[in-house]
C-alpha cells in the first residue's frame, strides 16, 4: 500500500535472497485474470504466476514458489484500513476504505476503469503500463469519484430496487441496469482474493506434505 514515508515495495525475500518483483499494475491484473481461467488448474496458475512477477522457476523449490506467490497475493489484496469485521464495529465508526469488493471485476469493468482514470486523473491506462505501481493504481482506483464512469456502475450494483417501490418504472430500469452490469460470483475481486488465499494455503501444506 501506499506510504508516503517509504519507498515502494519491489521486492519480496525467498529463502535467503532478496528477489525483484514486477508490481506494474497491469501485471497485476493479468494475475487477476488467470485466476478467473478455470481451465488452468491452481499449481499452473501458481508457476504461471511466479513467472509473470519475478521470472524462471527452475532455481527455485516447489514450496519456495508457493511460499512466494503466497507473499505476493497477500501483499495485493492488504488494505490501509485492514480487513474489518462489520459485525463489531459500531455503525457510526464503520470505514468503507475502498469499493466494496463484491460490486466490481477488474476484467469486466476494464473499460470502465480506463475510462474513470482518464475522467478523474487524465491519466492513460494503457500508456501506463509497464509504469505505475500497483500501489498507485490502488491508490488511485478506491479514491475514483462518484462521478466516475466505474463508480457509477458500482453504485447501480449497490442500489436496492426496493428504494424505488413506489416508481415502478425507476424500479424496472434499475433491475435492467443491474442486470446488465451483472458480475458472476467468481469475476468479483473479493472472490479472487479469496480464493488466492485458499488456493496458496492448501498448495503450502500439499508442498510440505501435509
Amino acid at each position: 500500500m501506499i506510504s508516503l514515508t517509504n519507498e515502494l515495495e519491489h521486492s519480496i525475500v525467498i529463502g535467503n535472497r532478496v528477489v525483484e518483483v514486477d508490481f506494474t499494475f497491469d501485471v497485476v491484473l493479468k494475475w487477476y485474470e488467470l485466476l478467473e481461467d478455470d481451465s488452468i488448474n491452481d499449481v499452473e496458475k501458481t508457476f504461471i504466476g511466479f513467472e509473470m512477477f519475478i521470472g524462471a522457476i527452475d532455481d527455485y523449490a516447489e514450496q519456495q514458489v508457493v511460499e512466494a506467490m503466497k507473499s505476493i497475493s497477500d501483499y495485493l489484496s492488504q488494505s490501509a484500513y485492514g480487513n474489518f469485521d462489520d459485525e463489531e464495529i459500531e455503525p457510526e465508526f464503520e470505514v468503507e476504505s475502498e469499493p466494496p469488493a463484491k460490486y466490481y471485476s477488474y476484467s469486466k469493468d476494464a473499460e470502465a476503469i480506463y475510462a474513470s482514470f482518464l475522467f478523474d486523473y487524465n491519466i492513460d491506462l494503457v500508456d501506463a503500463q509497464g509504469i505505475m505501481h500497483w500501489d498507485k493504481f490502488k491508490a488511485l482506483f478506491n479514491n475514483l469519484s462518484e462521478k466516475s464512469p466505474f463508480q457509477r456502475i458500482v453504485n447501480i450494483r449497490q442500489t436496492d430496487p426496493n428504494e424505488y417501490k413506489d416508481d415502478p418504472k425507476s424500479m424496472q430500469k434499475i433491475i435492467e441496469a443491474q442486470e446488465f452490469y451483472r458480475l458472476e460470483d467468481e469475476q468479483n475481486v473479493q472472490a479472487l482474493d479469496m480464493q488466492m488465499n485458499d488456493m496458496f494455503n492448501m498448495l503450502k501444506n500439499q508442498a510440505k506434505g501435509g
